[in-house]
């Protein structure tokens, strides 16, 4: 009996398990509805605004949850249940995700925790590379933090459970190796730093990635209390509600309508893994006034039953409630010396307008300032929008660079928040890549060139920062293990300075 045909009976006896003891029910076809006809075109406009405010960070992971674990057509499909990984940093190829990275390897996936526990493992890691396992909830609550950063490089392990969980806890998980999570659905991220990227750097980075496991805790215990490896781990779609159009909006910021978000809306509210926040009057409140607007349990928002008026005052809502959020959302950053620094420091998740507005400029956030920071710069020195027809400089001195305790990155967007197409591949600067001399350096400063074309100057060619096409463009600093003046606001960041 060979070894081959020994790993190929142990994959189907996995899939047969993981078939019979992870699948959830599909859910039962809701009555469909539409907006109660008493309410007037001004009382439907209002409402649509609160419910986009409401709503738009748990519409975003419904979205994405079905890009990952649904639409099996899409390259971001990795079923639920099941971490996948990319082995290559990001380009401007991706595009399911928005103000991504281009300094860190991802591995993550969506979980339901509504059937079992969840196990988290991980490696020992002794080259002092940054690594970290983060999850996060339809709320964009962070609630799972641990890494170099937080828990150290030891091999580690952790038992995360549903809120509403009852159970044995499997013998030898320490109480601080068992997390309870605010909902019974989340999305985990792994990261893993890349330093010099050579060979040899990516080849560590593999290995850490690989010896990272996120399984259902009955998979794991029926591998004998060890991860299973991920190329043994079938492919299970889920199967929660849809409508027609959520495989053209994968991208919700910018190709979703205002009825899509409508439905969007509907889907969260009637998921019943979207575990709803039961301690927060606000949300109890705001739930029950969108009654009125078809957002309700037990029935589905059909767009279809919409008079022309009705979906004429459902568009100005959403358009106004879109640029409110944006609005609220910019004045309630720090200002760092002309960035907009966002530190969850001074957050109010109850604050369903910036909520929103944050989740419009990159889903998810804000992230933990124990974690890290981002500061955007949308405009130049001069306060003028930020425009790739321009050429900019930005100057940073080596003796007060960014503070922090682990790496910092300057990464490049178009104005959607995607990676900008060039020729030499280059989306960000990192301070790995300053530090391994990959920058050009004079007189103890470090000036990086953001401009269409490469400058035909050789040392400023090594420091070019390629911009779209054309339009506007953005950027979101990371700051990885900020200290003080990164968590609020006080370090002078340096500007764009327009050269042209």
């Amino acid at each position: 009996m060979n070894a081959n045909w020994m790993r190929h009976a142990r994959i189907a006896v996995l899939a047969l398990a993981c078939l019979q003891s992870h699948a959830r029910p599909a859910p039962a076809p809701l009555p469909a509805a539409g907006i109660d006809a008493r309410i007037t075109p001004a009382q439907i406009e209002a409402l649509t605004r609160q419910a986009y405010f409401w709503g738009l960070q748990q519409t975003g992971f419904y979205e994405l949850r079905y890009v990952f674990t649904q639409a099996q057509q899409m390259p971001a499909y990795r079923g639920i249940n099941r971490l996948a990984q990319n082995r290559q940093l990001f380009t401007a190829r991706e595009r399911f995700a928005t103000t991504p990275n281009a300094s860190t390897l991802y591995s993550g996936g969506f979980f339901d925790l509504s059937q079992q526990p969840v196990v988290v493992t991980s490696p020992r890691v002794d080259d002092g590379r940054y690594w970290s396992i983060q999850a996060l909830d339809q709320y964009a609550d962070w609630f799972f933090m641990v890494g170099s950063q937080f828990t150290g490089n030891a091999a580690q392990r952790y038992l995360i459970v549903g809120p509403d969980w009852k159970g044995t806890l499997p013998a030898g998980f320490r109480g601080t190796e068992v997390v309870r999570a605010p909902s019974n659905a989340f999305s985990i991220t792994l990261r893993v730093a890349v330093t010099t990227r050579d060979d040899a750097d990516f080849a560590a980075a593999h290995r850490l990635m690989d010896g990272v496991s996120v399984e259902p805790l009955e998979r794991w215990q029926r591998n004998g209390g060890k991860p299973v490896p991920l190329a043994e781990v079938p492919t299970q779609p889920a199967n929660y509600r849809t409508f027609a159009r959520m495989a053209q909006i994968p991208d919700v910021a910018n190709s979703m309508t205002a009825t899509d978000y409508l439905q969007l809306a509907s889907l969260v509210i009637n998921d019943d893994t979207l575990t709803q926040r039961r301690d927060s009057v606000t949300e109890r409140e705001t739930l029950r006034a969108l009654v009125p607007l078809g957002l309700r349990k037990g029935v589905r928002f059909d767009p279809q039953r919409l008079t022309p008026a009705q979906r004429r005052a459902v568009q100005r809502g959403f358009d106004a409630a879109r640029a409110e959020a944006r609005t609220a959302f910019s004045a309630a950053q720090v200002d760092m010396n002309g960035w907009k620094l966002q530190s969850s420091l001074f957050y109010d998740r109850n604050d369903y307008k910036v909520r929103a507005g944050a989740a419009d400029i990159a889903w998810g956030s804000p992230v933990p300032y124990q974690s890290h920071t981002i500061a955007y710069a949308m405009a130049d020195a001069h306060g003028k929008p930020l425009d790739s027809g321009g050429r900019y400089t930005l100057t940073l001195d080596m003796k007060d660079l960014p503070p922090v305790t682990e790496f910092w990155e300057l990464p490049v967007y178009d104005d959607n928040g995607y990676f900008v197409d060039n020729p030499i591949d280059r989306y960000s600067v990192t301070s790995y890549q300053v530090a391994a001399g990959q920058f050009a350096v004079k007189d103890g400063k470090l000036t990086l060139y953001f401009q269409r074309g490469k400058p035909s100057d050789a040392a400023q060619a090594r420091n070019w920062m390629p911009l779209p096409a054309k339009g506007p463009f953005r950027l979101a600093a990371r700051f990885y293990g900020p200290t003080a003046p990164l968590v609020d606001g006080t370090y002078a960041m340096p500007q764009l300075v327009r050269q042209d």
